[in-house]
């Protein structure tokens, strides 16, 4: 028993021979909520009323544009019995290939719709990193974390809050800030 104790002791000894660590300086570290710092600050919201605004536009677009096709579905089904086939066949098939066309179109808008907004967001984060810098050099911090990412931490190291005061009064200040995240079509 002795010896398996021995043997136990020795494994669980720590190995600080000859062994180099990488010597580690403790870091002023900050947290902050992404999600909160886009959704309460008054250039998120702008930015979010665009995006509503945006996707209101395009819902209305296909609503005007599928109720036009559906007057001209009418008027097609009321002129067939008027028509010889092969002159009703030819405006169905031309009725059809608009509709298929326009359902691209609809489809690509979409797509750039989802595109802008993501490029929106990635410019929000690039255009607030020199405020969220001044937040760093204030606390003369070396890194800011997002909340999600820490798994525990001392609220006193949340910064959202201020972060969102400041990104406030600069874009209180430069009102223009919203256009300088564009689009992807632009």
């Amino acid at each position: 028993m002795r010896r398996a104790l021995t043997i136990w002791f020795a494994l669980c000894a720590p190995v600080a021979h000859g062994q180099d660590f990488p010597i580690f300086q403790a870091a002023n570290i900050l947290i902050v909520s992404q999600e909160e710092l886009f959704a309460s600050s008054a250039l998120g919201k702008d930015i979010l009323q665009l995006e509503q605004d945006e996707r209101e536009a395009l819902i209305e677009e296909g609503r005007r544009i599928g109720a036009e096709f559906e007057a001209e579905e009418r008027t097609l089904t009321e002129q067939r019995d008027s028509m010889a086939p092969e002159a009703f066949q030819a405006l169905a098939y031309a009725f059809d290939t608009k509709v298929v066309s326009a359902r691209a179109a609809q489809e690509t808008n979409d797509a750039n719709l989802i595109a802008n907004i993501e490029a929106r967001r990635r410019a929000f984060y690039g255009v607030i990193a020199p405020i969220l810098a001044q937040v760093m050099q204030r606390y003369n911090a070396t890194v800011i974390i997002d909340r999600r990412s820490a798994l525990l931490f001392d609220r006193n190291l949340d910064i959202t809050r201020e972060a969102i005061e400041f990104l406030d009064k600069a874009y209180s200040e430069n009102p223009d800030m919203i256009t300088q995240l564009g689009s992807q079509n632009e």
